[in-house]
């Protein structure tokens, strides 16, 4: 999965890459597998925020104009983006059941 990583008030580090990487990248990847390797790609951005810690943005386009779209603000920077990416697998499995009940449909 190509993930194009923005970062708002803070470095992006080697270690915040492969954290992106691993909590999101991967973990997504399982669940994009049937799509070619040119639809899998993502933005995600990471905003330090001064009170309420770290919000991170999932942004992603998938085949039929389907806009994948999570967010979470969390203090835990690991945190916020494991919530990020179960908003965005919740999204990509209905997707996959909306498109897999299209396919039985047009059958009949």
């Amino acid at each position: 999965m190509n993930i194009q990583l923005k970062a708002e008030g803070l470095k992006l580090t080697d270690k915040i890459k492969d954290i992106v990487e691993e909590k999101i990248g991967a973990d997504l990847e399982k669940y994009l597998e049937d799509f070619a390797i040119d639809m899998k790609n993502a933005t995600v951005t990471i905003e330090k925020r001064s009170r309420w810690g770290y919000k991170v943005n999932f942004d992603m386009w998938l085949p039929g104009k389907e806009h994948i779209y999570s967010e979470s603000t969390h203090e835990n920077l690991i945190t916020s983006l494991t919530e990020t990416r179960d908003q965005a697998i919740r999204q990509i499995e209905k997707y996959k059941d909306k498109t897999k009940n299209k396919e039985i449909t047009n059958k009949f």
